[in-house]
């Protein structure tokens, strides 16, 4: 699942690639008339920006990319085997040393700098918190204003904060006690900064390792299958209190959210969870 960190990653990896040439272009039919202003140019520029990839040329060219849920990249020397099929391929470039792969993603689009920079769902994003000029208090400030929205569904709108995918917000709210369903204006500063103490270094940590998510200590991962807190483990018990761990979905398309009810509880004042 490409959620920031696996992004920031591959953006991490195509910098490296910074001042190679394109030698040839491979994309689906829509876009092979523009592609053609990309062959012969120069790779000036990477950037990520929560979900988003943006390779930008020397002739104010881009590649705008969103994977999604499926998408992933393979970055490697001239003649790399691929790992996946070429058909499932949306973009094929080939540069002066290296071949860049982004498959199955749903968002490959070649587009000018200027119309990149009026990209309604780029620009809309809110700030990425692996960002170095990530600010935690505007986004806390952004968080609160969504008033009687759950804090659940919130910390996944990327026009909220960018980067955090639905691993993350189950592993994030469990280390901070935060119960998903609470609503988010009711969330206290203090809590708010103790979720991005917890999610930034796990964040920054995947975005290192090229591996399954992995949010659980290494003293307690007894079994190579544990991996994470609450993530996927319905039914199970906390490794803190025993509890059984419970799932539920939120927001518009219903994703799911796991969490600990003792660990997680609503507290007294706040909002009763719905039915």
């Amino acid at each position: 699942m490409a959620e920031g960190h696996a992004v920031a990653r591959w953006g991490d990896a195509l910098r490296e690639l910074i001042g190679e040439r394109v030698e040839e272009i491979r994309v689906p039919p829509r876009w092979r008339e523009r592609a053609e202003h990309l062959r012969g140019a120069v790779l000036t520029q990477v950037r990520t920006h929560g979900k988003h990839l943006v390779l930008q040329f020397s002739n104010d060219w881009a590649i705008h990319t969103h994977a999604m849920q499926y998408g992933s990249w393979q970055i490697g020397p001239l003649g790399q085997e691929l790992r996946k099929d070429a058909r499932f391929a949306r973009l094929r470039l080939t540069l002066e040393q290296h071949e860049v792969v982004f498959f199955h993603g749903p968002v490959m689009e070649v587009l000018s700098l200027d119309e990149l920079s009026k990209h309604e769902r780029f620009t809309s994003l809110g700030p990425d918190l692996l960002h170095d000029d990530f600010r935690v208090q505007s986004v806390i400030e952004a968080i609160q204003s969504q008033g009687d929205r759950e804090i659940g569904d919130v910390i996944l709108d990327q026009r909220v904060v960018s980067g955090i995918g639905n691993i993350y917000k189950s592993e994030g709210l469990f280390l901070a006690t935060i119960h998903p369903r609470r609503a988010a204006a009711d969330v206290s500063t203090s809590e708010l900064e103790v979720l991005f103490e917890e999610l930034i270094p796990l964040m920054q940590m995947g975005r290192r390792q090229e591996s399954w998510i992995i949010t659980l200590p290494d003293d307690l991962r007894l079994e190579a299958w544990m991996r994470n807190w609450v993530y996927q483990r319905r039914g199970q018990p906390c490794f803190v209190c025993a509890t059984k761990i419970e799932m539920i979905r939120q927001g518009e398309f219903e994703r799911t959210t796991y969490f600990c009810p003792h660990c997680q509880p609503f507290r007294e004042g706040e909002n009763r969870v719905p039915g």
